[in-house]
């Protein structure tokens, strides 16, 4: 079983490959931050908060195809 961290860096991986975005890039537009994918290859582990936002940045990148978050589960 993955890990969340590793779900979360593939799923980043994945959108990096499918965009074309420099890492700086996708850090900035994603959360303004030009330094958050070097700081997490080199360890850093986001903040919830900062996971959900990037999540919802891709999300809205892929035009809500599934590449940020899950779609809501019916009760």
């Amino acid at each position: 079983m993955e890990t969340l961290e590793g779900q979360f860096i593939s799923r980043v991986s994945a959108f990096l490959g499918r965009s074309g975005l420099s890492r700086t890039a996708f850090g900035t537009k994603a959360v303004g931050d030009p330094n958050l994918m070097p700081e997490i290859g080199r360890g850093r582990s986001p903040s919830l908060r900062t996971a959900d936002r990037i999540l919802t940045f891709i999300a809205e990148q892929d035009g809500g195809s599934g590449g940020g978050r899950d779609p809501p589960r019916k009760p």
